[in-house]
């Protein structure tokens, strides 16, 4: 008997009088004849984790380590898609409709920022099929247990739709389960997996005459810019670990996002650099990074400046304008160093109009320059011509939305997509009139390194 004992799992005795309070604040809207979502919010004794639960099967993993912040989002309560040139339009209409419509219950000091997670592919004409299975073009998803840590406190809401008309009881069941999905302990260790490149595309030759003719079209005058990717496939014995990756990427890259975001199908594992937007409801952040050295590099490169860094700078300047009182930006460009390599950056920031919202301002950001190139609209048309290789949620974006206008949304820069045993990796430069073939190939290979050491542990 004794030994019996010994192999119960422990209960936090915070969670009998959690699961008898949400029982008691839920049941009376659960069984009521209201609509729209429910969300019911409590602040608990949790540590955030390092990754999401390995038995987790739709999952969104955010976190910003420097500044001690974390999410975790576990199932789906609701969500709204849409693609095309008009998909941010659409999605804030939904956004706005789903908020008049929310039923919010917080228990004790319990207040979340965040609310529900965004993301979108690169293109708006992007279509999920073998590959990036179930991130569709854009979408905001509210799932069905959000867990948000910040310095030191854990605040988790139990969401739901209740125009789904679910059984009261079905309800609660679903969200415990998920609430003991959360609570697993961290099993297994990490080992470093062999792997081998079975599909570079293109390959450095086709890449470098890629670039010879984005150089040759630029100095005739035709494009200022053009952003080109390239993909890295790795396949390996078993099935990608995607979870043991992340505890290393958040400590070598603190200042990063770092991400590990699954529909239910592939997953999208990163480390991204670039803030698209940073909305706290009275002010607006954005990063402009554009221009990528190794990070042994100290001289400055004038033509880096002029030609890469300062067309994002003037872009993202006038997609904020119609949306601030006023604009900071900073009169020349830091360095952000990356471990082996290091990115020109301007941070600049403004104070919101009132007009200003999350996805009207994101409609005017998205695509910067610094991921699509310049004159837009014929940097655009000259990718879909020649480079018809489908970027997918690379060079996207995800993060999450809150009340009030806050938000944080970052560019999908150092990124993989796992499918199985396999795993491709994307990376990408900006190419102008002054660029060399045989330099941007070198670029990619760097910027390919911080997710092959992810994953291969080496």
């Amino acid at each position: 008997m004794a030994r019996q004992a010994s192999k119960l799992k422990a209960v936090p005795v915070w969670l009998a009088r959690l699961r008898m309070e949400l029982r008691q604040l839920a049941m009376p809207v659960l069984s009521s004849s209201r609509r729209g979502l429910l969300s019911v919010s409590f602040e608990v004794p949790l540590d955030a984790p390092v990754a999401p639960p390995a038995s987790a099967r739709d999952w969104q993993f955010w976190q910003h380590p420097e500044s001690a912040q974390c999410l975790l989002g576990l199932g789906m309560a609701r969500r709204e898609t849409a693609s095309g040139d008009q998909r941010f339009a659409e999605l804030d209409a939904a956004w706005q409709i789903m908020q008049t419509r929310w039923t919010r219950i917080t228990q004790g000091r319990a207040r979340p920022r965040a609310r529900a997670f965004f993301g979108f592919a690169f293109d708006p004409e992007f279509q999920p099929g073998e590959h990036w299975r179930g991130f569709e073009n854009a979408l905001i998803q509210v799932p069905e247990l959000l867990v948000e840590w910040c310095k030191g406190r854990c605040i988790i809401t139990f969401n739901c739709d209740l125009d789904r008309g679910e059984e009261p009881e079905i309800r609660l069941f679903r969200w415990f389960d998920e609430l003991e999905r959360l609570l697993e302990p961290e099993t297994g260790s990490r080992q470093p997996r062999p792997s081998c490149v079975v599909l570079e595309q293109p390959d450095s030759t086709d890449w470098k005459e890629e670039v010879a003719r984005a150089v040759a079209t630029a100095a005739h005058g035709v494009l200022d810019k053009v952003v080109l990717s390239r993909s890295l496939q790795l396949r390996f014995h078993d099935n990608v670990d995607h979870r043991s990756p992340l505890p290393d990427l958040a400590r070598r890259y603190p200042g990063c996002r770092v991400l590990s975001v699954s529909f239910g199908g592939d997953v999208l594992l990163a480390a991204t650099p670039e803030k698209l937007l940073h909305m706290d409801g009275r002010s607006i952040h954005c990063d402009a990074l554009a221009g990528t050295f190794p990070a042994s590099t100290r001289q400055r490169d004038p033509g880096m400046e002029a030609h890469e860094h300062a067309p994002v700078v003037s872009a993202i300047r006038d997609a904020l304008r119609p949306y601030c009182r006023s604009l900071g930006v900073a009169r020349s460009p830091g360095r952000m160093n990356l471990n082996n390599l290091a990115h020109l950056y301007t941070a600049i920031g403004g104070e919101l109009l009132p007009q200003a919202r999350v996805l009207k301002v994101l409609g005017k950001l998205h695509p910067t320059p610094a991921v699509g190139g310049m004159p837009r609209e014929q940097a655009l048309a000259w990718m879909g011509e020649r480079q018809r290789r489908q970027r997918g949620w690379y060079t996207g974006g995800f993060g999450w939305l809150g009340d009030n206008r806050q938000a944080d949304i970052s560019v999908l820069l150092r990124c993989a997509r796992i499918q199985g045993n396999e795993a491709t990796l994307y990376a990408g430069a900006g190419i102008t009139r002054i660029s060399q073939p045989e330099k941007e190939l070198r670029e990619t290979e760097l910027k390919f390194q911080p997710m092959l050491r992810a994953l291969t542990g080496r």
